[in-house]
């Protein structure tokens, strides 16, 4: 007897695994923006405290170490993010639909964080020039 090739029950077993990892990876992504979104803006109200520059670093470090887990996250799950982007328009469920809005969910919380961060530029700009 030959080899069989894979059965639609298979691949669909498959598909539901890399799924459920990426779900699982965007969740674990979104809890992380999160911490960044509060570090931002804890560093905002430092910022506008004229608090010392070692506190600031503090915070700046805080966010560089959750944004380096992410992106180490990003490239742990390269294959599935690329089977996600290949194969995505075919997906459908509720697992999909899961997916879907985590992600929705987490490209709000990075335009979140972008405005946060674009705010605190514009304070450390104006407090630089009453310095001057």
């Amino acid at each position: 007897m030959g080899p069989t090739g894979s059965t639609g029950a298979e691949l669909g077993r498959e598909l539901e695994r890399r799924l459920q990892d990426l779900l699982d990876l965007y969740d674990r992504e979104h809890r992380l923006y999160g911490e960044v979104l509060d570090l931002s803006r804890r560093q905002q109200q430092l910022i506008r405290e004229r608090a010392s520059l070692g506190r600031i670093r503090e915070i700046l470090e805080a966010k560089r170490e959750r944004l380096s887990r992410i992106g180490e996250m990003e490239r742990e799950h390269g294959p599935a993010r690329r089977y996600w982007r290949q194969r995505g328009h075919l997906l459908q469920g509720p697992l999909a639909v899961r997916l879907q809005q985590r992600l929705q969910d987490v490209g709000g919380l990075i335009e979140r964080i972008l405005q946060e961060e674009a705010e605190n530029d514009r304070l450390f700009l104006e407090q630089a020039r009453e310095t001057v």
